[in-house]
């Protein structure tokens, strides 16, 4: 039984470093685009609320 498990275990390994380098890569594409995209984006311009919608 341990000889199958020995001989299973690189590609188990193997298996799950490259899950994990995929998981890393997509990580780190996701957070660049999405630091891009906030740095693309004009800066927005608050109003002061409006008198007529306050209801007390």
């Amino acid at each position: 039984m341990s000889d199958v498990l020995v001989s299973a275990l690189p590609e188990f390994l193997g298996s799950l470093s490259a899950g994990l380098v995929i998981a890393a890569a997509t990580w780190t594409v996701r957070r660049v685009r999405a630091r891009r995209a906030l740095q693309a984006e004009p800066p927005a311009t608050r109003q002061p609320p409006s008198s007529r919608t306050r209801t007390d």
